[in-house]
């Protein structure tokens, strides 16, 4: 909109209506032209004395519901974006078992982690919804973030404690295995950098692999040592995506 400057509650708005439709699986370019569009017409009315209300009515939500039913779900953009999630967080717990030189994993571990992807991806979709959509306190949406983060941990962490338990048949790969899957999924990960145009695809895989690496350096048992390198791999990426919710709120706006 140039330099038109809309007022707090309506920037406010447009973030949250943005969120919502993207999590909603919408065009990236479909939300750009309507946010556009309602960003005249919230400029109009201000220029009227006129508040949000006047445009969206008295339920943000149900005008929120209202856009995303009008808008089709975009199939193509997910089924790409889908497979890249998942192989690329697989790919971050492949570098990091092919820097220790212990890629060895059960046909439990091989479904599990892309199930585990895509629960995760469909429960964040879900409370971004939520969080853009109502009116919540600071505390609240940070108990629901921290919920989400905490369900992460708690999902992979049950992976492993049950991958323990329950023997199922393994891939194991040696030295040289090793290498040819250290040497694609790096050039894999920093391809995804670079088209994502986003870091993400860099740090989860230092988050993988640096707790893991500085809590070996400690005389803790390797009981404790698994515990806390999980708990610290886990709860960074929680960390991570919390802060990343909050920026993608924060530079909405300038679109």
């Amino acid at each position: 909109m140039g330099n038109v400057t809309l007022s707090k509650e309506s920037q406010k708005f447009i973030e949250n209506l943005r969120v919502y439709l993207f999590s909603s699986g919408k065009k990236t370019s479909e939300i750009d032209e309507i946010t556009q569009e309602l960003e005249v017409h919230l400029f109009e009315a201000e220029k009227q004395n006129k508040g949000v209300e006047h445009i969206i009515g008295n339920s943000p939500k149900e005008y929120m519901e209202q856009l995303s039913q009008e808008m089709s779900f975009d199939i193509k953009g997910w089924f790409k974006y889908v497979p890249l999630i998942i192989f690329g967080a697989f790919s971050g717990l492949a570098l990091r078992d092919a820097v220790f030189g212990t890629i060895d994993y059960s046909m439990l571990e091989l479904i599990g982690y892309p199930l585990i992807c895509i629960i995760l991806l469909l429960v964040y979709m879900f409370s971004f919804k939520y969080l853009a959509s109502h009116k919540l306190s600071k505390t609240k949406e940070f108990l629901i973030l921290g919920g989400v983060g905490g369900l992460s941990i708690g999902m992979f962490l049950g992976l492993i404690l049950l991958n323990g338990q329950v023997s199922t048949p393994a891939i194991i790969l040696g030295t040289f295995g090793n290498l040819v899957v250290a040497t694609i999924t790096i050039i894999f990960l920093v391809g995804i950098s670079i088209w994502s145009k986003t870091l993400i695809s860099i740090i989860f895989p230092f988050l993988y692999i640096a707790p893991e690496y500085f809590i070996g350096l400690t005389s803790f048992s390797e009981a404790t040592k698994l515990i806390l390198s999980s708990l610290l791999m886990f709860g960074g990426i929680g960390i991570y995506l919390f802060i990343a919710t909050r920026n993608l709120k924060k530079t909405s706006s300038v679109h």
